[in-house]
């Protein structure tokens, strides 16, 4: 019996939006905030509100959290709300 994936057809996405994930936390980490938002918005380019995709939705989650986290860090106040309300609109889990 083959083990159940629970992001399907969307494996290849969900491994790429991690890994972009984890290479802006790294930067976020290390005080490099405008790094980070590269990344975060290299995954970012991929979501699309209307067309929600829920084992996509944590991650996307994340991703914008964290942008949110970084924008304030480089005191982008409207930008850093921008992404806080992104990430307020998914759902917490998918």
């Amino acid at each position: 019996m083959c083990p159940i994936d629970p992001a399907g057809e969307h494996a290849d996405l969900l491994d790429f939006l991690r890994e972009r994930l984890e290479r802006g936390n790294d930067c976020l980490l290390a005080g490099n905030a405008r790094g980070a938002i590269v990344y975060y918005d290299s995954a970012l380019a991929s979501f699309h509100p209307n067309g929600q995709i829920p084992v996509l939705q944590p991650t996307y989650r994340a991703l914008w959290t964290n942008k949110a986290l970084a924008h304030q860090q480089l005191r982008e106040l409207v930008k850093s709300q921008e992404a806080s309300m992104f990430a307020n609109s998914l759902p917490l889990s998918g």
